[in-house]
């Protein structure tokens, strides 16, 4: 049986700090959650139309409590506009982190605040079987709901890292590469096969603090007119440069 208490505690958990109070996160939508359940994440509650919950393999549905719900309880406990047919409570995962132990390809996030952006770097990431993301504490929350929503389940496949970069950078061996309008073509830059990809703030870029730390910058040649690349488009390209160069 649903309560308002239980609609009013789902909503509140769009708030960063109550997030993280009860170590718990939601996320929205079939695909999403049907993801997330055959991860390694930990799941708590499923909150679904009974609809849903009719299609699902038993052994997925065994790991949470399932409440069934109506379309309208649905719609209050989303913080989505679009609200879909399940929304599901699961554990922030504690992940392990040793910066001076990592290899291959890490990116690392300076400031990001769009939600969207994160979210398809995360989905990046799991794409070409990246691991680590390490982020700068105002870095906009991975576990926020936009941020899960954008993922489509990459989520929990993928490592994020949030803490003090500079303390980080000065642990590992690794040459940290920038994203850099300046910079060099990444189509003429030789690749460290094991390296860090800082990607800076949507508007500002790198900062004062982080450039110290900086081997060396690369840019995306530009051909046409646009001003710049989204954080999440230029990551993408030159992850897969470094790939193209690197498998090659």
């Amino acid at each position: 049986m649903l309560t308002k208490a239980d609609i009013k505690f789902v909503k509140s958990l769009a708030d960063k700090n109550i997030r993280y109070a009860n170590k718990l996160f939601v996320a929205e939508g079939s695909k999403s959650i049907t993801d997330l359940l055959s991860s390694s994440l930990e799941v708590k509650t499923i909150f679904a139309i009974e609809a849903w919950f009719k299609q699902q393999p038993k052994e997925l549905l065994q790991k949470a409590q399932c409440i069934s719900i109506t379309q309208k309880e649905l719609e209050q406990m989303s913080s989505l506009r679009s609200t879909r047919e399940v929304i599901a409570l699961f554990s922030i995962p504690q992940f392990r982190f040793e910066p001076n132990a990592d290899s291959g390809l890490i990116l690392a996030l300076d400031t990001l605040q769009d939600p969207g952006n994160l979210g398809t770097i995360i989905r990046l990431a799991d794409w070409y079987g990246i691991q680590q993301i390490w982020c700068t504490e105002q870095t906009v929350d991975c576990f926020n709901t936009k941020v899960i929503q954008s993922t489509m389940g990459s989520m929990g496949r993928v490592q994020v890292h949030y803490g003090n970069l500079p303390d980080w950078f000065k642990q590992t061996k690794l040459p940290v590469i920038a994203a850099d309008m300046d910079g060099k073509s990444a189509k003429e830059f030789q690749f460290p096969k094991n390296m860090i990809l800082l990607i800076g703030n949507e508007g500002s870029g790198i900062s004062a603090e982080l450039q110290k730390f900086v081997s060396a910058t690369i840019k995306i040649d530009r051909r046409g007119k646009a001003e710049s690349l989204n954080a999440a488009v230029a990551s993408a390209i030159l992850v897969d440069r470094y790939f193209g160069q690197v498998l090659n």
